[in-house]
């Protein structure tokens, strides 16, 4: 009994870590409300100019995403996560004077740059700050918080804009700044994640992500299964709009539906999945959860206004479920095949997943569910339950017909290599 209580209890750096996920949060949920508003009002900025930048600014960001894992297993994640926040904050102090097109263009990209890499840092510091068993159940405990943060955030962000005054954005963006300061103290206290991967690597090793046909495919398919993201903020709204008979207000009720059950269930859902197969199988759940999450969905079209919303809400439960069991299925398989001494560049470029899922989601979804109707509902389904399979195959140790066939090592390339036992 108290070996498993010692097991539960995750060391005060993670704690500390913790702490800086929900401030970090905290800052970005009360921005992100407030946005638009504050880039096209007070910066005066046209709405094409503002999708232009955030458009560059995404594929700068997409585009140095492995350079920064490189830089990180160099230098620790624990200083680049500092440096991330830091780098963060000062971007947003400065952007209330970035009132041109190309000022606010370099601050944009160089603010997407620190984001996308904030989260696989989080990640690899967690993996140095906790023991193995305890990594995916810290990162659920990390995305609980964050998902809380991020609401209470928003919420916060909801009454600053009744005054809809330039006084109010301002705030909420040196509010935003200082948040990431407090996160960047908060990682000074950690006690691990300092160390990077000791003597320079040769670039071959540093690259071997990309040779890695298994790490790739498994990218690949979380990516897909993954699309639950783009369901809840994509399709159930352009569902819900493309029905008159249905209330509009049920948009924010799924996303608030959402965000209790992954507060509240997210930890859960992350017991007894710490390797690649626990991974992979948890994958192939969630791609099963969504597939029927998508025929209830695909339903809903023939059903009178008040069981319609109410089968809408149900299938929101099982996409948060979804949603669970994929983030846990994730942090597993990238924790477990991610070699030590270049884990930051592994996590990175699994991170490339999701980031490619934010471009090509929203047409596949657009695509199926405007055009397809209920059969969209159906294909989109089939998709992820089979992606989710192939997900399970490719996880275990000694599958590789989940994948195409591994390429040949080298005597070099695998001396010294010490891999990883599970962001």
């Amino acid at each position: 009994m108290k070996k498993s209580a010692d097991r539960e209890r995750l060391p005060r750096s993670a704690l500390a870590l913790l702490t800086a996920v929900f401030v970090d949060a905290l800052g970005s949920g009360l921005y992100m409300a407030v946005s638009v508003v504050f880039l096209t009002r007070y910066l005066d900025l046209g709405s094409s100019e503002v999708g232009l930048g955030l458009g560059v600014a995404g594929a700068v960001s997409f585009a140095l995403l492995v350079p920064t894992g490189i830089l990180a297993d160099r230098a620790g994640p624990r200083r680049m996560l500092i440096a991330a926040h830091v780098t963060r904050a000062a971007l947003l102090a400065c952007f209330p004077f970035a009132s041109d097109f190309v000022p606010f263009l370099c601050v944009v990209s160089l603010l997407a740059v620190a984001d996308r890499a904030a989260s696989p840092l989080v990640q690899g510091l967690f993996g140095a700050a906790v023991d193995v068993g305890q990594r995916v159940r810290a990162m659920g405990m990390a995305r609980s918080l964050q998902n809380l943060g991020l609401s209470l955030g928003g919420l916060a962000a909801a009454g600053a804009l009744l005054w809809d005054s330039d006084g109010v954005y301002l705030a909420v963006v040196f509010g935003n700044s200082l948040s990431f300061v407090l996160a960047a103290v908060l990682v000074t206290r950690l006690r691990a994640g300092d160390a990077g991967g000791g003597r320079p690597l040769p670039w071959r090793r540093r690259l071997a992500v990309f040779r890695d046909r298994r790490f790739t495919w498994l990218t690949v398919l979380n990516s897909v299964v993954s699309l639950h993201v783009t369901v809840l903020t994509v399709g159930i709204p352009l569902w819900v709009l493309a029905h008159d008979d249905l209330p509009r207000s049920v948009i924010a009720w799924t996303l608030v539906l959402n965000t209790v059950v992954v507060v509240v269930f997210q930890v859960h859902a992350t017991r007894d999945v710490e390797s690649a197969a626990d991974g992979g199988r948890a994958l192939r759940l969630s791609g099963l959860l969504l597939a029927a999450c998508c025929c209830l969905l695909a339903v809903t079209g023939e059903l009178p206004a008040a069981w319609a919303v109410a089968v809408i809400l149900a299938a929101v439960g099982l996409q948060a479920f979804a949603e669970m069991h994929q983030q846990a299925g994730a942090w597993a398989i990238s924790y477990d095949l991610a070699p030590e001494d270049r884990r930051q560049v592994y996590l990175a470029f699994f991170s490339l997943g999701n980031a490619a899922r934010n471009t090509y989601g929203p047409l596949v979804v657009t695509f199926l569910v405007v055009q397809r109707g209920a059969a969209g509902w159906l294909l989109l389904g089939a998709l992820a339950l089979g992606c989710g399979a192939w997900a399970a195959r490719s996880g275990r140790p000694s599958a590789v017909s989940g994948a195409p066939p591994a390429p040949a090592v080298s005597l070099t390339d695998v001396q010294g290599e010490t891999h990883g036992t599970h962001p």
